[in-house]
């Protein structure tokens, strides 16, 4: 399920507007060194201070955000964290550094990430923070080379995590918030599972809680939200899209020559079938009702089916290149993460590929790739949240899909659960209603010591929406 894909075109135009751009050519090389630093001061460049953390390379840029110094990063993990002598890679990080006494925000991207991107989440805008933003294991380069997916785990990830964290904490002085959107959200939670101690709050944005690889929470959602009109347009959307599936398959077809992609390892029917299935649940991800009125009817040119299905859930998420792109997620989903439930009833008549839509179809074939799910992983994620959780803050949008899974706090001390009403998979603090607002930015300040301070413009909708579906 598309919990992190956009337009290709959304996010170059993002890059263009909020990236301190460069060309890497005449970039120098990175400094590597070999030696630890114990503390920063003020007579202390915060340069000098990345360059002395041994296994860290930095390279510094022009920054997009005034106040700001930009660094690009990568930093030397171990492949299996029980193996410290075994294979290494580097993992990559963009940080955003403010001053040394403020606080600082973590970002767990949960994909991979740009190294020209500076775009300040919002809890970092909110404190006036430092940011770190940092790719996950397995999304290229980022991957150790051989690949052991075996160690594609959200414990791995976790020590990725905490490893970077032992590093950069002597250096910077605030109190550390960790975040993350969607699939980073998740991964912020499970660093704290393993390491309640890193971070002083974890903020998770629209970050879900699945159980199995057809969760079936997700079907009863989709049942009710909206209204039924909308609801039903979109259930004879679906159907409209399968009846003409050769008008569909032909401007499939056009689309990847114009785009330079191709569908060889799902094929054009099987991605098509996978993007309509889907078009409910990814309508309700990243639209809202406005749209409603939007959704293509029997009545319709084969143009308006397609440029409907385009707009919403376009078949190109299952290209070659977007399923190599993303197949560490699903690799995840299919062992420990977990996955919707899709409801094929609607369309079954029309099928020619039933029972496609789990996240085992969408891992390239290769070896050491077994997919056994472990029922256990999400549960002692949950058990641990609900009786030793601590300082967390989960946000949600009402209409999103993924809210059909939102974490359960149970016991958590000192936590919160909020929804935007009508809300999407963009949803952040501000959207919410004046009381919960106030009371998410009086947690971070309680937990930070920092008076948040809303921002006077903020980025638009559709930006905060790609954020939460793709990595930019």
């Amino acid at each position: 399920m598309t919990l992190h894909i956009a337009h290709l075109a959304v996010a170059a135009a993002s890059i263009t507007l909020l990236a301190a751009c460069s060309d890497d050519a005449d970039d120098p090389a990175p400094a590597t060194t070999t030696t630890t630093t114990t503390t920063t001061s003020a007579d202390v460049d915060i340069l000098e201070a990345l360059q002395a953390i041994e296994g860290l390379e930095v390279q510094e840029k022009p920054a997009a955000h005034d106040g700001y110094r930009f660094f690009r990063l990568q930093y030397e993990q171990p492949a299996d964290h029980d193996d410290p002598e075994g294979p290494r890679f580097m993992q990559r990080m963009t940080l955003l550094h403010r001053e040394v006494t403020a606080p600082f925000v973590i970002e767990s991207n949960g994909y991979f990430i740009s190294p020209l991107f500076q775009f300040l989440n919002e809890p970092a805008e909110l404190l006036g923070a430092n940011q770190l933003l940092v790719e996950h294991r397995f999304f290229t380069p980022s991957r150790p080379e051989p690949a052991d997916w075996s160690k594609l785990t959200i414990e791995q990830a976790a020590a990725d995590h905490h490893r970077i964290i032992e590093a950069l904490r002597p250096l910077y002085h605030g109190k550390w918030v960790s975040t993350g959107g969607s699939k980073g959200g998740m991964t912020s939670v499970y660093h704290r599972r393993f390491y309640p101690d890193d971070v002083d709050a974890t903020v998770a944005y629209v970050a879900p809680q699945s159980y199995g690889t057809s969760d079936p929470r997700y079907l009863d959602f989709l049942a009710q939200v909206g209204d039924a009109a909308c609801r039903q347009a979109l259930k004879d959307a679906q159907r409209e899209a399968l009846l003409r599936r050769p008008a569909m398959i032909e401007r499939m077809q056009e689309q990847a020559a114009e785009e330079h992609v191709a569908y060889d390892l799902l094929g054009t029917d099987r991605a098509l079938e996978v993007a309509v299935l889907e078009l409910p649940f990814t309508f309700w991800q990243y639209q809202d009702a406005s749209l409603c009125a939007e959704v293509p009817t029997a009545a319709s040119t084969d143009d308006e089916v397609w440029a409907f299905l385009d707009q919403v859930d376009p078949p190109l998420f299952w290209a070659d290149e977007e399923l190599i792109t993303f197949e560490p997620y699903y690799f995840q989903a299919a062992v420990q993460l977990g996955y919707p439930a899709v409801d094929e009833a609607n369309v079954a008549d029309l099928m020619m590929y039933p029972g496609l839509d789990v996240p085992s179809s969408f891992i390239v074939p290769g070896p050491g790739k077994d997919t056994v799910f472990d029922p256990g992983a999400m549960t002692d994620v949950a058990d641990w949240l609900a009786t030793e959780g601590e300082s967390m803050l989960f946000l949600y949008g009402e209409n999103d899909p993924y809210s059909a899974a939102a974490f359960e706090l149970g016991g958590a001390k000192d936590s919160f659960r909020f929804f935007v009403p009508e809300g999407n998979h963009g949803s952040e603090i501000l959207d919410l209603p004046a009381a919960d607002r106030d009371a998410a930015l009086e947690a971070l300040e309680a937990w930070t010591f920092v008076t948040p301070v809303v921002p006077d413009q903020r980025a638009p909708m559709s930006l905060r929406r790609a954020m939460r579906r793709h990595p930019l």
